[in-house]
């Protein structure tokens, strides 16, 4: 009897073991997304505004076009936006954190008007809910994050950074230009006296006119004024202000295969680096301030320049110091120090 006790006893804890695994079969907690159906529905989303701290940025579709709101309606980068729609879109809630509003702010969490977290707001109809972005986990690709509505504290399993500064979101092209595109440049600055280079039979850079006596510092001295014009990353924007190129700006002229110039004026002004991009033609023989109704763009031009004519015309283009720089490069700096040329001062 006591056998078969302990059968019976055997078999009802084997029938409540597979109960029990069938049911958490059923029932196992499965991570939800942070916005369900969104990276279904990427194409619906008209728009992104990004808020922290009374400084914001709205990222808005407009005329079949993104672009930064803040800026002028300049276009934004695709790639930057596209990466941030992606993520909220395929984020899932993975792990269910504090609820207790003194923990916010060492999740990085807080609301308020001291060191707030970013907030997303995602446009589409209808419009998701905003959710505040946290400091980032230190073992693994996740972000704390939580609805502005709700103290829930979520882990999700994307590493977001986003900032809400308008310029952190503009688009960083300028020009797509490669070497083979340039036959000659001419330098012009205030500060130092011109220079032009060009080509020589090999197809390598030379000073057109070498001072006496002096030579290149090594062959391919001069290589860094073809490449920077297809490394400038773009800062910030401004409109036009005729007044900041005043005096002192420097001129670089690049003279291109397709028979177009590319003018590239630059300045210090308040401690700031700006860019003017300017178009010269052979048909017109004058400067061309990119704005003109009665001209147009060469073919050639169409494949080297990002921002539109238009852009160009209404826009200075702040960039980074090395990049002025290497915009501004004097002569002296392309040749071997007198002591090593063996010539007296």
């Amino acid at each position: 009897m006591r056998i078969k006790f302990l059968v019976v006893g055997l078999l009802l804890a084997m029938g409540i073991a597979v109960a029990m695994d069938q049911r958490d079969g059923f029932e196992a907690p499965i991570a939800s997304w942070l916005y369900p159906g969104l990276s279904e529905s990427l194409t619906s989303v008209t728009g992104v505004r990004i808020a922290r701290a009374g400084q914001g940025v709205e990222l808005v579709y407009e005329d079949g076009q993104w672009v930064v709101a803040q800026r002028f309606n300049y276009p934004l980068n695709q790639k930057q936006l596209s990466r941030l729609l992606n993520q909220l879109g395929d984020a899932r809630l993975v792990e269910k954190k504090t609820a207790l509003a003194k923990h916010h702010g060492r999740l990085g969490l807080l609301s308020g008007l001291k060191d707030p977290a970013p907030m997303i707001t995602v446009q589409r109809d209808p419009a998701l809910a905003p959710v505040l972005i946290g400091q980032q986990a230190s073992a693994r690709q996740a972000t704390f994050v939580r609805f502005q509505a709700d103290d829930q504290v979520w882990l999700i399993d994307q590493a977001l950074d986003v900032s809400a500064a308008p310029a952190d979101w503009l688009d960083p092209s300028l020009l797509n230009l490669t070497d083979a595109m340039i036959e000659q440049i001419d330098i012009d600055s205030p500060v130092d006296s011109g220079y032009r280079v060009t080509r020589d039979d090999g197809g390598n850079w030379v000073l057109a006119t070498r001072p006496e006596g002096r030579s290149l510092r090594y062959e391919t001295a001069l290589t860094p004024l073809t490449t920077t014009v297809g490394q400038l990353q773009l800062m910030d924007v401004a409109e036009h202000d005729p007044a900041r190129w005043a005096a002192g700006a420097a001129t670089a002229v690049y003279h291109l295969t397709s028979d177009d110039r590319l003018v590239l004026k630059t300045v210090l002004a308040t401690g700031e680096y700006w860019l003017r991009i300017l178009i010269e033609t052979d048909e017109a023989d004058e400067t061309d301030e990119a704005g003109g109704a009665d001209s147009a763009l060469q073919p050639g031009l169409d494949q080297i320049l990002s921002p539109s004519r238009e852009a160009l015309n209404r826009f200075d283009f702040k960039i980074a110091k090395r990049n002025f720089d290497d915009l501004n490069r004097s002569l002296e700096s392309f040749l071997k120090p007198k002591a090593a040329e063996g010539i007296d001062d």
